[in-house]
């Protein structure tokens, strides 16, 4: 069943970890292993119930402009508190921090970790750089040093306690999933209550995508390495979400009530187009913009990515086994107007019981 997607080290421990006093949540990413890894079996993460919205198309002439498609959902961001939160000062005041410019909504990734993902992409990289580069940075070289003598790749093997040793041990492909991860968890805060663990149902989620996308993308004709590094991206439209909820927390000193069926409804209609605004900051690639900004296939004018088909398929089949259910592929294609070889994609999903035999 997937065992290999099910084992990120940490991802069970982040909801019970916090208290209404932190302020951050400080998770450990680590990286994929072998099938054959033992797994905990994965808590299904529950499916609210949204409310219809009507999204406003993305045309053509925004498909690389997602500062303009944010700014002309203004008004629907407005009518979802008019319409499910009129009364509620905390959804509006939400909404409002929302309204922010990219360059106060979304946090840039730390410099060093950006440095060191341009590294990994170098083609003509050499070794003792990247090196002398982690073991500058306290927190990277802890994630790499920890997940190579992590159970899944040590083997046994005496832990090894240098850089060098470390990435030989892992590759580079890990690692740059490890210096993702942990570039991600950045925005990963405490918004307060209830909101805690539905942010970390979020993050556990990011985290077993990845794995299933770079499996994925052979059949799909996509980079498996810029999949796995996308699919660990695809939701931080939310983490922003949350982290904005975490700024009005502190701000007011209280916790915050937002009704459900707005907030989760602002997820829906908001996580997508922040998501695209948040690989533009980070400066990711147009590729990257569009297939995070249509990871649910939902804006036409921009089904020509194979990233994004990588990205949605992940997201459907780490949400269907996370409810220990079957992914229903003819829905999925439906939904996502699909392009990939189904033949292909189902034969994968059959060798881990996502698909009916």
């Amino acid at each position: 069943m997937m065992r290999f997607v099910w084992r990120w080290l940490g991802w069970p421990r982040y909801a019970e970890a916090s208290t209404p006093e932190a302020k951050r949540v400080s998770p450990q990413p680590a990286l994929p292993v072998s099938p054959e890894a033992e797994t905990a079996p994965v808590a299904a993460e529950p499916r609210p119930v949204v409310p219809e919205v009507t999204v406003p198309a993305w045309p053509a002439a925004q498909a690389l402009d997602p500062l303009a498609h944010w700014n002309a959902q203004s008004s629907l961001r407005s009518r979802l508190v008019e319409e499910h939160a009129s009364g509620v000062p905390d959804a509006r005041a939400l909404v409002e921090l929302l309204e922010s410019g990219p360059d106060e909504l979304i946090r840039q990734l730390p410099a060093s970790a950006r440095e060191a993902l341009a590294m990994c992409d170098d083609p003509n990289l050499q070794r003792g750089r990247l090196v002398s580069h982690l073991a500058r940075d306290p927190s990277l070289t802890e994630a790499i040093l920890r997940t190579a003598n992590s159970v899944a790749f040590s083997g046994g093997r005496d832990p090894v306690l240098g850089m060098a040793a470390a990435l030989d041990r892992i590759g580079l492909t890990n690692a740059r999933a490890v210096l993702t991860a942990s570039c991600a968890s950045n925005l990963l805060s405490l918004p307060g209550g209830q909101y805690n663990a539905m942010a970390a149902q979020v993050w556990a989620h990011m985290i077993r995508t990845g794995p299933i996308a770079q499996c994925l993308a052979p059949a799909l004709s996509v980079n498996p390495d810029e999949a796995m590094t996308l699919a660990l991206l695809h939701d931080v439209g939310k983490l922003i979400v949350f982290d904005r909820m975490s700024v009005l927390r502190a701000a007011r000193r209280r916790s915050i009530d937002l009704p459900p069926d707005f907030f989760h409804a602002l997820l829906s209609v908001t996580h997508e187009p922040l998501g695209a605004l948040a690989a533009q900051r980070w400066q990711l690639g147009q590729r990257a913009v569009a297939a995070i900004g249509n990871h649910h296939r939902q804006v036409p004018t921009l089904h020509h990515e194979p990233l994004s088909e990588a990205l949605y398929l992940a997201d459907a089949v780490d949400h269907a086994v996370s409810r220990h259910d079957m992914a229903n592929l003819d829905e999925i294609w439906a939904k996502g107007a699909l392009s990939a070889p189904r033949q292909r994609i189902e034969a994968i999903l059959k060798r881990w019981d996502a698909v009916p035999a």
